[in-house]
């Protein structure tokens, strides 16, 4: 808030799903999923914006990528930053929240991501009797992009601030570049 137009001015990718538990088990040796007994299928949740950092960097150096964050420490001890700007490495990292907003948007104006009605593309918590789901097994947005208004939040790389948005750029904005928490999107399965 307030509503504006933003430009993003270099392409970007996102995953179809959220990380499951299963990825980020081969990835990084742990689990730390509260739901675990939910399966390998569905989304890691319990994890820090510095673990899902520290997961990007392990996933681009897996694909001979650069590491878009620097990080000392291991699994809930490990403290990042980023290492670059968003927009400068090739790398895997957390979406800015105008990307994230993109993706989910997806051209369309609608309430959730793809759809006016939460049950069709949301576990929330009406639906979800208390407990995360197997990723994608809701419709998907326009762009094929599940669970992106529910089941868990999602990290993205910008720092939270209230009032951001009443001056932040219009074209690739890049967050605060300092702050107290980092912003999540998207809604979990309690909300």
């Amino acid at each position: 808030s307030p509503v504006h137009s933003v430009t993003l001015t270099s392409s970007f990718y996102v995953s179809q799903t959220e990380v499951t538990q299963g990825q980020y088990l081969s990835v990084t040796g742990t689990n730390p999923s509260v739901f675990d007994e939910c399966g390998e299928d569905c989304p890691v949740e319990n994890v820090t914006w510095h673990q899902a950092a520290d997961f990007a960097n392990a996933v681009s150096v897996e694909e001979g990528l650069n590491e878009c964050y620097t990080c000392t420490g291991s699994d809930s001890d490990v403290d990042c930053e980023e290492a670059v700007g968003p927009y400068d490495c090739d790398g895997y990292r957390l979406p800015t929240e105008a990307e994230w907003e993109a993706a989910a948007r997806c051209g369309e104006d609608t309430l959730y991501s793809g759809s006016v009605v939460a049950d069709d593309v949301a576990w929330f918590a009406l639906n979800s009797s208390s407990v995360t789901h197997p990723v994608g097994n809701k419709s998907s947005n326009a762009c094929g992009l599940h669970d992106m208004s529910g089941n868990v939040w999602e990290w993205t790389g910008d720092w939270y601030g209230s009032t951001y948005y009443e001056s932040s750029p219009d074209s690739d904005p890049e967050g605060l570049s300092s702050g107290t928490t980092r912003a999540g999107r998207g809604g979990c399965w309690a909300y």
